[in-house]
């Protein structure tokens, strides 16, 4: 019995995939034409499978493209994850998500069953839970800022180092005109 071979078109329509991303698995590795005639890609029994695999666990949201390649290599470089590890840390991924899911869904049944005219403005639960969410996202700029600004000296945060290179000296203001900085 002979591999029959199926063009690149024919192979995207089957699988419902854009011939481009045929083309970038190509590119990437994770799906090497079997064949090529002229400049048409043909592909065998062997290369659908593995195009078969390559959707169950990267278009399904399973694992990342990167994740799907160290999975399907035949012997992953030295410096990735083994696939063991991937599945394990994919897992994980999968179970913090399901947990997100299911806090989104007691919240929209809450919302459901809130006795409020319109639980979405008058709700006092989401109303505490954003507040909680806000400050958070808060909290967390402050953080990011307060790293980039530097230490504080003498009462005023002095900027980074970088910074007052780019500023250079600052030449003292004229006679008789206001600073002005002081009027902001």
């Amino acid at each position: 019995m002979t591999d029959e071979r199926y063009s690149i078109s024919h192979v995207a329509r089957c699988f419902d995939v854009p011939v481009s991303t045929l083309r970038y698995y190509d590119e990437l590795g994770l799906l090497p034409a079997a064949e090529r005639r002229g400049k048409v890609r043909h592909y065998g029994h062997a290369e659908l499978r593995r195009l078969a695999l390559i959707q169950r666990l990267h278009q399904r949201g399973l694992v990342s493209l990167a994740d799907t390649a160290t999975l399907i290599a035949e012997s992953p470089a030295a410096d990735q994850p083994s696939g063991r590890e991937v599945l394990i840390a994919s897992i994980g991924a999968i179970k913090s998500r399901i947990d997100d899911l299911q806090a989104a869904q007691l919240l929209l049944e809450h919302l459901l069953t809130c006795p409020r005219t319109d639980p979405v403005r008058e709700c006092a639960h989401l109303r505490t839970e954003l507040g909680q969410a806000v400050d958070h996202a808060l909290a967390a700029l402050a953080a990011s800022t307060e790293q980039r600004r530097g230490p504080v000296q003498g009462g005023r945060r002095r900027p980074p180092t970088s910074i007052r290179r780019r500023q250079g000296p600052q030449p003292p203001p004229k006679k008789g005109t206001s600073d002005p900085k002081s009027t902001a």
